[in-house]
């Protein structure tokens, strides 16, 4: 009897190792942020565009001094990244994807400085309002290298103000000519980086940085 109480108790401590979840380091309450993290009204917009692909493309910029402390602690934290990210020392939220400049405005004629005058006008883009849904986390294999990417992101919600600038974008893309059903302006994932192993992983990885990514509890205040 004593060896199968022993055997079982075993059993159970092999299980419980199995099926724990990695908890983050402040497992028991949320990360925090500083709220003013949300105020990039008084950031003046800047425009991103090159000759090469993959140079064009918009985004709303975020104060990095606001994200630095949360990058430290999540970097430091074992079970989610343990000293492994790297930083770009910068923030912001990419708008319109690289790709979708490249490849779906541009061919229809849209330039990148009618959608930069279309987000800079008044400082649009910029005074745009959202929300902090979770820290989200996306992890894969690459491919045909074979090596384990990992990236950590901060995941929005209420963003509105921001498709409501992909929706006039849209509208030139169709005045333009363009075909509606190339370019979705509500087919939109918006986060901010915090850091990533190796390099940042995108969709076209197989990943998604939306509501599904999220791993841990994360406030503004």
């Amino acid at each position: 009897m004593r060896v199968a109480a022993s055997l079982m108790a075993a059993m159970a401590l092999v299980a419980s190792t199995v099926l724990a979840k990695p908890h983050p380091k402040h497992h028991n309450d949320a990360f925090v942020i500083n709220k003013d993290v949300l105020n990039t009204a008084k950031i003046p917009f800047v425009p991103h565009t090159g000759s090469a692909l993959f140079t064009n493309w918009v985004g709303l910029d975020v104060d990095f001094k606001y994200v630095k402390p949360l990058f430290d602690l999540v970097n430091s934290t074992q079970s989610i990244a343990n000293g492994t990210l790297l930083s770009r020392g910068e923030a912001h939220v990419t708008v319109i994807l690289p790709p979708e400049y490249d490849n779906i405005l541009h061919p229809a004629g849209v330039t990148i400085d009618e959608i930069n005058t279309i987000a800079s006008h008044k400082n649009r883009l910029q005074k745009a309002k959202f929300g902090i849904e979770c820290l989200g986390r996306v992890q894969v294999v690459s491919t045909p290298d074979n090596v384990y990417q990992q990236a950590v992101q901060i995941i929005l919600k209420d963003f509105q103000d921001i498709v409501s600038y992909r929706e006039d974008v849209w509208k030139l893309f169709v005045k333009k000519g363009g075909n509606p059903a190339l370019f979705d302006p509500w087919n939109f994932t918006p986060h901010i980086t915090l850091g990533f192993r190796h390099r940042d992983i995108f969709v076209e990885d197989g990943v998604f940085k939306g509501k599904n990514a999220c791993i841990h509890k994360l406030i503004a205040k």
